[in-house]
């Protein structure tokens, strides 16, 4: 288009306001393209060029030296319960930390209902991703867990979910082989995604072939990396035969190794193909691993946004009592580094809800934990970013900044390939086209915490 044509097609266009002089990651390449003017139509991104084009009726933003990135997901949360929380708290918790897209592990009616007013642009909130309640063996550790106790009955739970609206099933720990299996095959009748743990009976490449897409916290993945999944499988059999009631969680890490590094790890080709195909994603979630191996008195200290948080809720949080061993963070961070390099999907999640895993202030610190396991900045960028895009297979709609996609973005002052801590410093959250200036996230804050 010549020049003159393509100013006077901007001059027209309807924008409601255009990002000038602003500094474009590309989280694909690392790239930076410096000093563009990016167009939002509606609720989409619309041309971006070096060209500066007059529209009376568009607000101009001036980002001179500022970054554009697209919006963050947290892959991993678990909503506030209630309404009144998803909605009060929960939101503009994870807005403040430009979190424009969640994916609920343990989905209820409430979120459902949140999902399709924000959906419908009634609400302004980030993108849900909501999973099914947890399903589980004759025995679950969660209470409120549903028991899939035969196979007929695991498909049945499937079905019926699947009609209630879910977007995927969430599979738990202590589910037998047999009824896992059933499961995983009625998902795939019905197509509906399989996510959730590793369950304690079966291996990580019988999982990937019955159709599991994510596996969360790294339960299991380090014990198959350093082939002692035969070892594994023996005990989880003797335990789920003799199993009265899990107790604690120590099932979840039994036979974990703790002293190992990247130099143990070992991943079958065949497996690596099958996990990179499939889009199979690891969510290490070392927040959480953090707060259930860390003193309380350190946490508090170490995690922001509490002040945001119910003191009932914090005190809560405070009598927690170390469960995990401390060297399982480094471990689980060994095993994202590890995957990461081989081009596995890692997925930024924090297990919002559990200790010390504040909304949005969470999924920051995820990003710090992960850098700290050796991932690049470029790939903790991608762990929140393109690789959730890609895990979902919404490439065409959000994870990257370009023309035509959903504007989902974040403008920081800084750029965050240079240091992650930088995604914290942020100037605008713009969710769904609508332009959260840094003075509308102080007021979040600030209402926020008289609450």
């Amino acid at each position: 288009m010549p020049l003159l044509l393509f100013l006077l097609f901007l001059q027209y266009l309807p924008s409601q306001y255009i990002l000038t002089h602003i500094n474009i990651v590309d989280v694909e390449t690392g790239q930076i393209t410096k000093d563009q003017n990016v167009f939002i139509i509606g609720n989409k991104i619309g041309p971006i060029t070096p060209l500066r084009a007059a529209d009376a009726q568009a607000r101009i933003y001036d980002c001179t030296g500022k970054y554009l990135i697209p919006g963050l997901w947290d892959m991993h949360i678990h909503d506030g319960g209630d309404d009144s929380s998803n909605r009060n708290e929960y939101v503009p918790l994870f807005l403040a930390n430009g979190v424009t897209g969640i994916r609920d592990m343990w989905g209820e009616p409430e979120m459902l209902q949140l999902k399709r007013e924000i959906d419908a642009g009634h609400f302004v909130g980030p993108r849900m991703v909501i999973g099914s309640p947890i399903v589980e063996g004759d025995k679950p550790f969660w209470r409120g867990s549903l028991k899939a106790t035969t196979e007929n009955r695991g498909r049945q739970l499937v079905d019926s979910l699947q009609q209630i609206g879910y977007d995927f099933i969430k599979i738990y720990s202590l589910i037998r082989d047999s009824v896992y299996f059933a499961i995983a095959d009625e998902c795939k009748k019905k197509n509906i995604p399989l996510e959730g743990h590793l369950p304690i009976e079966v291996r990580l490449e019988q999982a990937i072939d019955a159709g599991q897409r994510s596996f969360e916290h790294n339960f299991g993945i380090n014990i198959y990396l350093t082939g002692k999944e035969d070892e594994k499988l023996q005990w989880a059999a003797k335990y789920l035969d003799t199993l009265h009631h899990p107790g604690n969680g120590s099932f979840m890490i039994h036979g974990e190794p703790l002293t190992v590094t990247e130099k143990d790890f070992n991943i079958q080709q065949k497996v690596l193909e099958k996990i990179i195909q499939n889009r199979v994603a690891i969510v290490p979630t070392l927040t959480i691993t953090y707060g259930y191996s860390t003193p309380s008195d350190i946490m508090a200290k170490r995690t922001k946004g509490l002040n945001y948080l119910s003191a009932g809720f914090v005190d809560y949080w405070m009598k927690k009592t170390p469960e995990f061993p401390p060297e399982l963070t480094h471990t689980f961070g060994a095993a994202a580094k590890f995957l990461a390099n081989k081009g596995v999907l890692i997925l930024a999640g924090t297990d919002v809800n559990n200790p010390f895993c504040v909304p949005g202030f969470g999924l920051q610190q995820e990003l710090l934990n992960l850098r700290e396991a050796g991932l690049t900045n470029l790939q903790v960028l991608q762990a929140a970013t393109l690789n959730p895009a890609k895990f979902l297979y919404r490439e065409n709609d959000v994870g990257t900044v370009k023309t035509g996609k959903l504007a989902d973005l974040l403008v920081l002052d800084a750029n965050p390939l240079a240091d992650i801590a930088n995604t914290q410093k942020i100037n605008a959250v713009i969710v769904n086209g609508k332009y959260l200036s840094k003075d509308d996230i102080a007021q979040m804050l600030a209402t926020q915490r008289k609450r």
